[in-house]
């Protein structure tokens, strides 16, 4: 005998690790907004935690930092994957291969990723010495500073290798072959690549980049190892700030670092509801009032 499930408890069921996620998530910001509201001595109630942030100008730094490195990191691994899924498009096996080559960069972590481009970038590291050998400096002072420069280069490189594959992945699996169908109708047409692109494969795409441009921005954005280990020692990240605030010897740090994780938590907040409204409308357009 079969026993069939409801279709709302199967869709329940099927939400259920997602909603947990959320509310783990959830759950995890209140505590911390709890504790940012703390005197530092478990004594009563302040907002000196978040009028300290105001007053640092080191933290007061570290929040158009991590807006730039996470813009900026999520805007050129869009681009990236755009670049190179439109590039395979029309080949089964080249759609294989950069999908294989993708998941291969997934796996590699990324406290690896930023060892490696450590080891590749910074003055004494592999560039460092071919540049030298090949009479362009005189010594590893002539590098440019990639590593903890002020830049923050070595930061988005990382993390531009690392999520513009996810990108693509996200993307290859939006690229149906209805997709593919509706491109080569407008290429008989007569459109232009420049025209296809903007007229048939961004708007059919864009669901699909948006939701992938919100998890790298997210991540980006609150990532820990990678700018604490090719970042600058000033301005710092925000994630950075606040884990070092948080293994400060001194109580009193404690309340700051959480109200740092409450402004993370909230800039992420923001972006989601951001993605939100914009994938609506997207479908909206597409499927009609």
């Amino acid at each position: 005998m079969t026993v069939r499930t409801p279709s709302r408890t199967r869709g329940l069921l099927l939400a259920a690790p997602a909603l947990a996620v959320v509310g783990f998530a959830a759950a995890a910001l209140l505590l911390a907004a709890r504790g940012s509201l703390a005197d530092g001595l478990g004594r009563g109630w302040s907002l000196s935690a978040y009028a300290d942030l105001l007053r640092d100008p080191a933290l007061t730094g570290s929040l158009p930092l991590s807006l730039k490195i996470a813009s900026l990191s999520t805007a050129v691994s869009a681009a990236t994957a755009l670049a190179v899924v439109g590039a395979v498009s029309g080949s089964r096996r080249g759609r294989a291969a950069l999908d294989a080559a993708a998941r291969a960069t997934l796996a590699v972590p990324h406290l690896l990723a930023a060892a490696a481009f450590g080891l590749l970038l910074s003055g004494a590291g592999l560039l460092s010495r071919l540049a030298r050998a090949a009479g362009w400096t005189d010594g590893p002072a002539d590098f440019p500073a990639l590593v903890g420069g002020p830049g923050h280069t070595a930061v988005l490189l990382t993390y531009v290798w690392k999520e513009a594959p996810f990108v693509t992945i996200m993307l290859l699996a939006a690229y149906t072959p209805a997709v593919r169908d509706l491109e080569t109708a407008a290429r008989t047409l007569g459109a232009g690549r420049l025209s296809r692109l903007r007229h048939v494969t961004l708007p059919l795409l864009a669901p699909a980049l948006t939701e992938a441009c919100l998890l790298v921005f997210a991540f980006t954005f609150a990532a820990y190892e990678i700018p604490a280990l090719l970042g600058a020692t000033a301005p710092r990240a925000l994630p950075v700030e606040a884990v070092g605030l948080y293994r400060s010897v001194e109580l009193g740090d404690r309340p700051g670092a959480l109200a740092l994780a409450v402004v993370i938590g909230l800039v992420i907040a923001l972006a989601a509801t951001a993605a939100a409204v914009v994938s609506r409308r997207l479908l909206r357009a597409r499927t009609g009032p």
